[in-house]
């Protein structure tokens, strides 16, 4: 069981309206993504950080203003190894926060990646970051008046099509791989590059994100990765870059 500690900074989202928010999230996870994701999480409000932290619980915080002024949220990993989230309020503060509950819900730690294949043009099959909602950002759906964010399955990362399958819970991609408007995906290649891409406008945009190395290949089969313990460290301090750069 994920357990996690919802906590409100702001004066507009307080008490009943809190706890009705909360709620209406909790629906979400356990009658919409736990099916989908075969994973049971519960989102409880606390008062304060600290509190939450000592009883296994990751914080997620609304706040006027986050240290990433762009972003609408994001979710990481802290210095005490105990994954958190901020959400910054605004008019689509339950969508935000639906949407950063569920990618820690399933990838805590950062650390799933999902190898298949790849969106440019002649590269071998990439690792994919396992985030649940960005494929899809932008657009949600209402629980009880509270709007929530539409989220991919685990066929999104096929490689190939097949009638009859959902790509994400609304059902709204008819393709393995494929972006709503205004979502993106990140990923690593052979060489160690993370790249991401957005779909604006109806077109792919591809952005390199860095050029460290954190992958080393084998001379039998180029796509067998090796990560070691200085590998995964940078794999994490990387993907801090990469869940920062995220479209707002």
């Amino acid at each position: 069981m994920i357990k996690i500690a919802v906590i409100s900074n702001v004066k507009e989202i307080q008490g009943d309206g809190l706890e009705k928010m909360v709620n209406a999230i909790n629906k979400q996870l356990s009658l919409h993504f736990a099916p989908v994701w075969a994973v049971e999480s519960q989102a409880v409000v606390f008062q304060d950080v600290k509190t939450a932290k000592s009883l296994g619980y990751y914080p997620v915080t609304i706040q006027y203003e986050i240290d990433e002024p762009t972003l609408g949220g994001y979710h990481a990993v802290g210095d005490d190894g105990i994954p958190y989230g901020l959400v910054k309020y605004s008019s689509r503060t339950s969508y935000v926060l639906s949407h950063e509950i569920m990618e820690i819900v399933h990838n805590p730690f950062l650390k799933k990646f999902r190898k298949t294949t790849g969106y440019k043009e002649n590269e071998d099959d990439p690792l994919f970051v396992e985030e649940v909602a960005d494929a899809t950002d932008g657009k949600g759906y209402l629980i009880d008046g509270f709007e929530v964010s539409n989220f991919i399955t685990p066929d999104w990362f096929n490689k190939t099509h097949q009638e009859g399958i959902k790509y994400d819970y609304l059902g709204l991609l008819s393709r393995p791989r494929e972006l709503y408007e205004g979502g993106y995906i990140s990923w690593m290649n052979v060489r160690g590059e993370y790249w991401q891409a957005v779909l604006t406008k109806g077109k792919l945009l591809y952005r390199k994100l860095t050029g460290q190395t954190v992958a080393s290949q084998t001379k039998d089969n180029p796509m067998v990765y090796v990560l070691g313990f200085l590998g995964l460290c940078a794999l994490y301090l990387v993907y801090r870059i990469i869940k920062k750069s995220k479209p707002i």
